[in-house]
């Protein structure tokens, strides 16, 4: 692809191109293949330099030529002198933001797929994975559609699925993902939009029809350092909406209304609480599902708790907003994500939980749908056993602590992914929101918190193992080792 093309719609306050005393017009370089990574740049690569935590691109400009970089886009034009471009044969491109243009020469170097389907972007800080997944379920109840998705969990295009890397890729990774999807003919694309990738501008130029906001509560602060921070990062999802689309917001959020102040795009509000468009009216939430009348339309999914009543609303409202057909029976056959409150039963009698909480909201939302659907006339017991991630946001580490001792009997207090930190530290930092250290067990190793729980477990009891859901690893300093949380539980109750 020529230079000239991949360009547009990128604002470039500089352009070197002088080579041996040649000036080369931008139609004349045609370019192999776009990187971020000096290490994976090929001959006649465009390298974009990015300015992340870890690294800064602009240090391994040199790098990258030497490995066959064509053409070099940079934020910094003293990064590297314009000689030693010319006497390399070096297109310099200098931007004000390098994230913006890589989003943009990516959208362009892939054929700007993301124009080319219904992309549906879900935001907030709980409920976003299920959401996307009732979506999907959703769209595809019209044989019609074809849909692509996007998140924590897995990269969906249709019915193939791919282990994910990130919520949100890198916008090269995530323009191609768009490509494989049109050329798989999907129609819709719905994805997780994480607060990270918004702000580091991942989701720059895409064409979102609907976006929706599910709430916001404390997370990812070692990252934002405020929660006006954070809530800011969230925003640019709905201050890039477009008059034609819709934006979805929840209602009972105390941040419902602020998020979508100045959005161009028509405003859908759910509720449980509050007015709203799409209020659950006649609700009634069991052990077995829920059910409620939205605008005229009785609803009976078999999705546990109200924090799934508020996942199923979002993804409801989407689906009216578009004008999708979904018949109401359709509804009951939905399912949540993998590792969403994940329910095994044991020979026993106890009944165990996987479930991906590892925020103090999403903590407080499990734990208070199982004493909803605990029966009230047997006396159980819940056994939470929970830790919380390393090199994180370590100011959410008491508030754990405090809403599992209100809403436990037994507390298992153990690792999540410690990564470079002591987990004695983190365990440390979990007791301080708790009073009655009676209540407490302390064990670091998770494999062995968990069988240790499982064996205090009797009938009718409930065992809710948080913070890791669907995931399959573990990370203890930096290194990936396998782990599950619900192949442990298996195990332990000698499930098959």
């Amino acid at each position: 692809m020529n230079l000239s093309e991949l360009l547009q719609g990128v604002s470039v306050s500089k352009m070197f191109q002088t080579m041996y005393g040649k000036m080369v017009t931008t139609h004349d370089v045609k370019i192999s293949g776009i990187q971020y990574d000096s290490r994976k740049v090929q001959r006649e690569n465009l390298f974009v330099a990015l300015k992340g935590g870890g690294a800064d691109g602009h240090k391994f400009l040199s790098s990258a030529i030497e490995n066959g970089a064509k053409v070099i886009v940079v934020e910094d034009d003293n990064s590297i002198p314009d000689p030693m471009c010319m006497h390399t044969g070096t297109v310099k491109i200098v931007v004000s933001n390098t994230r913006k243009a890589l989003a943009q020469i990516s959208a362009n170097y892939y054929g700007r797929p993301a124009e080319k389907m219904t992309m549906i972007g879900v935001t907030g800080t709980n409920g976003k994975t299920t959401t996307t997944f009732l979506i999907k379920q959703m769209l595809e109840a019209d044989e019609a559609n074809n849909v692509g998705l996007i998140g924590t969990v897995e990269y969906a295009i249709g019915s193939e699925k791919f282990p994910a890397t990130h919520t949100t890729p890198e916008s090269l990774e995530m323009q191609q993902l768009f490509a494989q999807m049109v050329e798989k003919g999907c129609t819709h694309c719905v994805m997780e939009v994480s607060s990270h990738a918004l702000h580091q501008f991942r989701t720059f130029g895409i064409p979102f029809k609907a976006a929706v906001f599910t709430n916001l509560t404390q997370d990812h602060l070692d990252y934002h350092g405020t929660m006006e921070e954070y809530f800011n990062a969230k925003k640019m999802l709905f201050n890039g909406l477009a008059s034609d689309a819709v934006a979805i917001v929840n209602a009972d959020s105390e941040y419902g209304n602020k998020i979508v102040e100045g959005c161009a795009a028509t405003v859908t509000a759910y509720s449980i609480e509050h007015p709203s468009e799409m209020k659950a009216e006649q609700l009634s939430i069991g052990i077995n599902g829920f059910s409620a009348v939205i605008k005229g339309e009785k609803v009976a999914p078999k999705l546990v708790g109200r924090f799934n009543v508020y996942n199923f609303l979002a993804a409801y409202s989407v689906v009216k907003e578009l004008g999708i057909y979904c018949p109401s029976e359709q509804y009951t056959q939905l399912v949540p994500a993998p590792g969403r409150f994940d329910q095994i039963q044991s020979k026993r009698g106890w009944t165990a939980i996987v479930d991906y909480a590892h925020t103090p909201d999403a903590l407080l939302n499990c734990l208070q749908t199982i004493h909803d659907i605990l029966p009230h006339r047997y006396k159980n017991k819940i056994i939470t056993i929970f830790g919380a991630g390393g090199d994180r946001d370590k100011t959410k580490r008491p508030l754990m602590g405090q809403i599992a001792e209100k809403l436990s009997d037994v507390m298992i207090v153990t690792s999540d992914n410690p990564r470079t930190e002591d987990p004695m530290e983190i365990i440390s930092d979990i007791l301080e929101g708790i009073n009655y250290k009676t209540k407490v067990i302390v064990e670091s190793d998770r494999a062995k918190a968990i069988a240790l729980g499982l064996s205090r477990a009797e009938a009718g009891d409930v065992v809710l193992v948080a913070g890791k859901g669907h995931e399959e690893y573990q990370v203890i300093g930096k290194e990936k080792v396998h782990f599950s949380d619900k192949e442990e539980v298996m195990k332990s109750a000698n499930i098959k």
